[in-house]
């Protein structure tokens, strides 16, 4: 599996979860889930060109406490799917 396939994986896996999801939990669910053989800090570079691409976002969690989706520009926050995101998935997703 290529470094391309790897980051659609990521981002299928957000789009198909609609969660927003710090970078740690993805990590380990992508692991246990998706037997991802990646490690944390090269997802973490995924997440930065994905977001770069403008197919996910980073979202404030204490903003999701109040119901509201805020964007943050960097810092701590929740990877969530973009609109492009969802659309630039083919819907072939499954858990494993």
């Amino acid at each position: 599996m290529g470094k391309s396939d790897r980051k659609a994986l990521v981002l299928q896996y957000l789009v198909h979860t609609r969660l927003a999801l710090p970078t740690a939990v993805l990590y380990r669910n992508m692991r246990l889930r998706q037997n991802a053989t990646f490690s944390e800090s090269t997802l973490k570079n995924y997440l930065s060109e994905l977001e770069e691409e403008g197919l996910i976002k980073r979202v404030d969690p204490e903003a999701m406490a109040e119901r509201k989706v805020v964007e943050v520009d960097n810092g701590r926050g929740y990877w969530l799917a973009t609109e492009a995101g969802r659309e630039q998935t083919d819907g072939s997703f499954s858990f494993m």
